[in-house]
């Protein structure tokens, strides 16, 4: 064979098609000419592609850090600082003419996995519950007329966003849900952002019927601006903005809530949720120099300032306790 098309090209290589177009402009391959567009897709010399593979094949084997970031809900930059660190392992491979990248070994994903896989309480960050590129958020409530219900979900394995068919008990990707079984939201997932005057934090089992009804009504009347969803081992932890809004028409009671709330307080009155958060505000003044010093120790740790001297204090105090 004396050239491959651009899709067969990504493939071998391990990288998207606009990557292949690159390597043509920058003479690492050499793209055929097509004056006359016979061919649907463009093709490549496999002279040079082949030489690429047989280097890569060479190369330690693992993840790209596009990969670990996309697990764990991270940019890329964030893991590439954390390589930096030292807090993930990562060996240098060669990418391009004079440029760098790296791999991490399945060994050294487990280890990461270990210090990043997010605590019940850290910080939830809105890539853990919210695709902005798809606009749907994890546990959305979609049908059509061939599914009466699907609900968002990532694939256990690779993260990939899809839809779970609960009566089919089967797990389809994102772009096969809306091409072919044609899935359409049952609701907008977006809201005006409240203001953050602390939060309520729930815990809710994977098992408990409340659950999807929840979901379904703080997605429509709160948005994915003002809630958080984290997926963990035994059961679901959802935070809440404090704040109010509406509670009209919903299928099931704030008295069914009680039982779940893990921090602050929930009422009803007069027909709107209320809900408190457990925190109150206080001041601390600190040296700049010590300010900044903990501005660094959070980021290190992907939490707030505020979160970083809490578990401090607390450390301190199980101390005397």
């Amino acid at each position: 064979m004396e050239w491959y098309t651009q899709k067969e090209a990504a493939d071998l290589l391990g990288v998207t098609k606009s990557t292949i177009y690159h390597y043509a402009k920058q003479g690492k391959i050499k793209k055929i000419k097509d004056p006359h567009r016979l061919y649907k897709e463009a093709r490549y010399e496999t002279t040079e592609i082949d030489i690429l593979v047989s280097e890569r094949k060479k190369q330690p084997t693992g993840l790209r850090p596009s990969e670990v970031a996309k697990y764990f809900g991270l940019s890329v930059q964030s893991i590439l600082k954390y390589i930096q660190n030292g807090v993930i392992r990562a060996e240098i491979v060669p990418f391009g003419d004079e440029r760098t990248s790296y791999i991490i070994t399945e060994e050294a994903f487990q280890e990461a996995k270990e210090i990043l896989q997010p605590r019940a309480f850290d910080r939830i960050r809105k890539g853990e519950y919210f695709h902005s590129s798809y606009d749907i958020g994890l546990f959305q409530h979609f049908q059509s007329p061939l599914v009466q219900t699907a609900r968002v979900t990532k694939n256990d394995l690779t993260q990939d966003w899809g839809f779970s068919l609960p009566l089919s008990q089967k797990w389809i990707p994102y772009e096969e849900g809306i091409h072919k079984y044609k899935l359409q939201p049952v609701y907008s997932i977006h809201q005006e952002s409240m203001p953050v005057k602390g939060y309520v934090y729930l815990k809710i089992p994977y098992t408990a019927e409340i659950l999807y009804p929840f979901i379904d009504y703080l997605y429509q009347i709160w948005g994915v601006e003002n809630i958080g969803i984290r997926e963990l081992d035994q059961f679901i932890l959802i935070t809440l903005k404090a704040g109010e809004r509406q509670f009209e028409n919903v299928p099931f009671t704030v008295t069914d809530l009680m039982l779940f709330i893990n921090e602050g307080t929930i009422e009803l009155i007069n027909g709107l949720l209320v809900v408190r958060s457990a925190y109150r505000k206080t001041n601390l003044e600190l040296s700049i120099k010590m300010l900044n010093t903990i501005k660094q120790l959070a980021e290190d740790k992907d939490i707030t300032i505020s979160q970083w001297i809490e578990q401090e204090l607390n450390n301190a105090i199980k101390k005397y306790c």
